[in-house]
């Protein structure tokens, strides 16, 4: 194949050859028909072969232009379709989006955006993965998946662009059992006297809280270590012991869970989106994050 043949010679060929005579391709590609003719001379002339002869029954092709138009007509189908599949994802009525997150910031913070979104774009696809902040970022990095959202703060990275999204604080529960500790709360010293339940050590939430202790001169010594932060809201809840947990992610505001009150207070900390530097987004993720930072601002 000659690399300084036109797409548009192929083109006309084709259309020359499926409606069977130069003045109907001329009127469905809405040009002369001397400029069919021209073209298909053209074509002719730079594979140095004739496509087409003339018959009683008009224009038929040869056994090189029947090869030609079999192959050719194949692939100008293809790029139609590519055309059409790519406008359908620019105008978001197909597409992808791959989300990886925690199970707990999916279902507290991400799952009404998702919600949302699904009723404006009802044709795009959710590809979900479930990881840890720093196996989110692993998924990223191996392009598993659009965009993270993960504990902050991470270890520093320059390959990736961090967007601040909500603001969280760690704080301590307990159920009816530790209910009198609402009114003189508790310290670090106090801690050992309690069954303590943590988060598992391979989360970043669980590697904050440690260096939030070590800080402060203490290392934290559970009894329980679950890898669900709903998990250590349950067992709270049947009197397991007191649970440290993120204020914002649990449900708290019922009579069998109360919070109590911690000296010094956990430090603020933020759930982020996180994206790969230099890396464009498809339409249907792009839309995503948009739609959900805008949302944020919104609300701020």
């Amino acid at each position: 194949m000659k690399p300084d043949i036109s797409l548009d010679l192929y083109n006309i060929f084709c259309t020359v050859v499926r409606t069977g005579n130069m003045s109907a391709a001329a009127k469905e590609l809405f040009i002369t028909q001397p400029a069919v003719s021209m073209a298909v001379k053209q074509l002719e002339d730079k594979l140095g072969k004739p496509l087409l002869s003339r018959s009683p029954k008009g224009i038929i092709t040869t056994a090189e232009g029947g090869v030609m138009y079999d192959y050719l007509s194949r692939a100008l189908g293809l790029i139609e379709t590519a055309e059409k599949k790519y406008a359908e994802m620019a105008d978001l009525k197909t597409g992808e989006v791959r989300i990886g997150a925690s199970d707990t910031i999916m279902s507290v913070f991400l799952l009404p955006y998702i919600e949302r979104y699904l009723i404006d774009y009802p044709g795009i696809n959710f590809r979900i993965i479930n990881r840890t902040t720093y196996g989110t970022a692993a998924l990223l990095k191996n392009a598993q998946v659009d965009v993270g959202f993960v504990n902050l703060p991470l270890e520093p990275d320059g390959s990736l662009e961090i967007t601040e999204c909500l603001t969280i604080r760690d704080c301590i529960i307990g159920g009816t059992k530790y209910a009198h500790l609402t009114e003189r709360g508790l310290t670090f010293r106090d801690l050992a006297k309690y069954p303590l339940m943590l988060l598992e050590k391979n989360s970043n939430t669980r590697r904050l809280l440690d260096k939030f202790a070590a800080a402060n001169g203490y290392a934290f010594s559970p009894a329980i270590e679950l890898d669900s932060s709903d998990l250590l809201v349950r067992c709270a809840g049947i009197n397991l012991g007191i649970a440290v947990v993120t204020r914002e992610f649990t449900g708290i505001d019922n009579a069998s869970v109360f919070e109590i009150p911690f000296h010094p207070r956990f430090p603020e900390r933020a759930v982020g989106l996180i994206k790969l530097k230099g890396v464009g987004l498809s339409y249907a993720a792009g839309r995503f994050v948009n739609m959900l930072t805008g949302g944020l601002n919104a609300q701020s």
